[in-house]
């Protein structure tokens, strides 16, 4: 009862927190940033087509050229004289059903009758928090600099701590598997950099600041910090990453002894302030603004889950996350199987695999949004291969196959 009471503090906290940092943001005059606005759109739509290697239909380090501009109308168009208003609205401006054409053109609104303002109001865009206060003194190539910089030095940081801390092993599978996916578009765009800064920044501080996780009471709530903080800088990029990374940093440093049960617990808690903090972003909007945003919202919900009448497209997309689930699951069984080291160890290291399956989980509840954004979604699936890695590592042994199924020696 005591977790359940500092969870609904923390709540009221973040609630408190993040409606501040929002108003406070929006508190910075339009003048203060429009040059490098404008700079910042001329390199985000020049720069839009690197890295298109393509797989298939799918451009895997594509920059996210869409949402950046989005996500710099924001910081343009909002009204610092209502920065409440401004703060819960996040009005930027689209045309032609663009916000690329619309970052474009909203330097000059009165000579575009066509120039749109739209409001995006069910996610709290938290990352103009950080972003339009660096639109102050530099450009969207500013931060693409800093981005590099601070993540590869996470990187390293929880590379040196999980090797000293955990094993090397384990350190490799990690960070390794990171890096894969985040290079080396990630740093590059506006949108991708939240969850992989909360990922690192989160891990690292399981690792070197023993009070977050001194009790199980303090886990639950730091856990439940990290969805909170998730929902707030996200947009529904690859929130998994953000849950996943630092659960099973916790799970490799602190060894709880029953595992299925800590890695559930720790999910819902991250759940909880994911779920709990997006959808109060949607009750101020409605109580400040009058906009019906619970509505708007879960036509968003219904749309990326199910679909709206593309029942064809939704049965593909169903079949082959089906197909592609089941030919990982075969992959894992039979190699498991034939190099398996004894049934205790699979048993130990099972909780491994429940964390990889949560990467399908998002996958099939999110399965419009999935297909639809590969481009980006795919990241997702570094939780799949962090945790069979991991479970490899630690119970296979190559040297003796098929030894599962020999008797022990008497």
């Amino acid at each position: 009862m005591k977790t359940v009471w500092r969870i609904v503090i923390t709540y009221l906290v973040l609630t408190v927190l993040f409606t501040g940092a929002m108003v406070g943001v929006f508190c910075i005059p339009q003048s203060a940033v429009g040059d490098n606005v404008r700079q910042s759109v001329e390199q985000v739509t020049a720069g839009g087509k690197m890295f298109t290697a393509s797989i298939g239909p799918v451009e895997p380090f594509k920059i996210g050229t869409f949402s950046d501009c989005l996500i710099l109308g924001i910081a343009y168009c909002g009204d610092n004289s209502h920065p409440l208003q401004a703060a819960m609205n996040d009005i930027f401006m689209m045309r032609d059903g663009s916000p690329i054409t619309g970052a474009r053109q909203m330097f000059d609104r009165s000579q575009d009758e066509e120039l749109l303002p739209v409001v995006y109001i069910r996610y709290w865009h938290g990352n103009q928090t950080v972003i339009k206060p660096l639109l102050c003194v530099t450009t969207v190539h500013g931060m693409r600099c800093i981005n590099t910089v601070l993540l590869a030095l996470l990187l390293i940081a929880l590379l040196a701590a999980l090797w000293r801390r955990v094993g090397r092993g384990e350190a490799l599978i990690v960070t390794v598997s990171l890096l894969a996916v985040m290079v080396p578009s990630v740093p590059l765009c506006l949108n991708y950099v939240p969850t992989f800064y909360i990922a690192l920044t989160a891990s690292l501080l399981i690792l070197l600041w023993h009070p977050a996780t001194a009790s199980r009471g303090n886990t639950a709530v730091l856990f439940f910090v990290i969805g909170a903080l998730t929902t707030f800088m996200d947009l529904l990029t690859t929130p998994m990453v953000a849950m996943a990374v630092p659960l099973v940093v916790y799970m490799l440093y602190h060894r709880p002894r029953r595992t299925w049960r800590a890695v559930i617990t720790l999910s819902l808690a991250w759940l909880l302030g994911y779920a709990s903090l997006w959808a109060t972003k949607w009750l101020l909007v409605a109580l400040i603004t009058g906009h019906a945003a619970f509505t708007d919202a879960m036509g968003a919900i219904t749309q990326r889950t199910v679909g709206h009448n593309e029942q064809n497209y939704m049965a593909w997309c169903l079949k082959t996350t089906a197909a592609s689930f089941a030919g990982v699951t075969a992959v894992v069984a039979a190699v498991t199987a034939l190099l398996g080291k004894s049934r205790e160890a699979l048993r130990r290291n099972s909780w491994m695999l429940l964390v990889a399956l949560s990467s399908y989980v998002w996958a099939f509840v999110l399965l419009e949004h999935t297909w639809h954004h590969l481009h980006f979604t795919w990241r997702t699936f570094v939780v799949l291969i962090i945790g069979i890695g991991l479970f490899w590592y630690r119970s296979l042994d190559i040297r003796h196959p098929l030894r599962l199924f020999k008797k022990p020696s008497q």
